[in-house]
């Protein structure tokens, strides 16, 4: 489909800003001690999320605009050239060729926050979590296996979700991911610190206690 977009645990990272994934992918297995495959799984939701925050959600209501013959709300159809105009009248019930619903859900915007949802669809596959339900056809999350390129992709595939993505969020996307492994790779690497410091003291206090527990001569 022509509006696909693919994040990718794979590859070459050298192109990307930041911390480079690469390097991130190797701390993520050389300092939190997961496998080649689990850093990728981990990389993979990673971007997802930071793909979902990036995306932008639509306003709880459609603009009102108003001409010659009232107020009205643009309702644009799939695969329509021009937006359909409804008018507030056209829900009244003294109109004689009243139409179904009412001008409140008119001005609704359906659907809204689904392409924010959209980047979690079918990682579950990768982690158990609660990732709601994909539109059938929209998302594909698979593995890729070869002899030198090893890894997973993340397929979304709603016809509107390049239109809404700010610019370069792609490059965002794998920084904030890379920058999140080596922020926990630094937390995990302090904890270790700060425990070896408390063993540490801990054997000097014994060693201290059991010095004066002997008294003078």
């Amino acid at each position: 489909m022509a509006g696909t977009v693919s994040l990718k645990t794979l590859g070459k990272w050298d192109k990307q800003i930041g911390v480079p994934l690469r390097d991130a992918l190797n701390v993520s297995m050389d300092v939190m001690g997961r496998t080649g495959e689990e850093a990728c799984k981990h990389a993979l939701i990673l971007m997802a999320q930071s793909a979902r925050a990036l995306t932008p959600q639509a306003k709880p209501n459609r603009k009102m605009m108003r001409d010659e013959r009232g107020q009205y709300v643009e309702n644009w159809r799939k695969n329509q050239a021009e937006p359909q105009k409804l008018y507030k009248w056209m829900f009244d019930d003294s109109n004689p060729n009243r139409i179904p619903g009412t001008w409140e859900n008119a001005r609704k915007i359906g659907h809204r926050g689904l392409a924010k949802r959209s980047w979690m669809w079918g990682l579950a596959r990768l982690k158990p979590m609660k990732t709601g339900k994909a539109i059938p056809g929209t998302s594909r999350v698979y593995s890729i296996t070869g002899e030198t390129v090893n890894g997973y992709v993340k397929e979304n595939r709603l016809d509107y979700i390049m239109k809404v993505m700010p610019t370069g969020w792609e490059a965002q996307v794998a920084m904030r991911a890379g920058n999140k492994i080596m922020a926990q790779a630094r937390q995990r690497m302090e904890r270790k610190w700060q425990s070896a410091v408390r063993r540490r003291e801990k054997k000097r206090a014994v060693a201290i206690r059991s010095f004066f527990a002997k008294g003078l001569p």
